[in-house]
């Protein structure tokens, strides 16, 4: 049984989380505004000889890094991964004050979780930053613009919320 007060400190990771989305999500539109400042100098991403290269690279690492996206979460984000794996991960020092095997065990699961979803944030996070080169080296602004939007709409999608804490929480008990 996992007692009220320690429950709460386990769901209250979720806040944790949601501060790191919002790191990610937050960056995106800065890479935009910063390549919007650097494309202002006329001087700065005309360097055709190595853009239509780099833009077919950048496009396939996009492709690659959505398989790895699509094969990670499945694999790594599952409910049955992270119970079977939470001993791997390193604890929270915020979940360090358990008391028994299942607030262990829930510690860890949360812990995971939270460990997971900010993997799987900078694998998403990686595609806006090709858009941002892309805009960079060869002024792909239209590329920049649809790797941007792809990214946060996976980060849309990966919002951490409540549910999924609460519902590996209660599974521990």
């Amino acid at each position: 049984m996992i007692r009220p007060e320690f429950k709460k400190i386990l769901l209250d990771q979720r806040g944790a989380a949601v501060i790191l989305w919002s790191f990610f999500v937050i960056s995106i539109p800065l890479y935009n505004v910063i390549a919007r400042y650097v494309l202002a100098n006329p001087n700065v991403g005309t360097n055709r000889s190595i853009a239509e290269a780099a833009r077919i690279i950048f496009w396939l690492l996009t492709l690659i890094d959505l398989g790895y996206y699509f094969y990670w979460r499945d694999r790594h984000l599952s409910a049955a991964a992270i119970k079977r794996d939470a001993r791997k991960t390193k604890l929270f020092r915020a979940l360090e004050e358990f008391q028994g095997v299942v607030e262990e065990n829930a510690a860890y699961i949360v812990s995971t979780l939270v460990t997971r979803k900010v993997v799987l944030y900078a694998i998403i996070e990686a595609i806006a930053v090709y858009g941002f080169v892309l805009a960079f080296l060869g002024r792909f602004v239209a590329d920049q613009m649809v790797l941007s939007l792809l990214s946060l709409i996976l980060l849309i999608i990966e919002y951490p919320s409540a549910k999924s804490i609460e519902s590996l929480v209660q599974e521990t008990q």
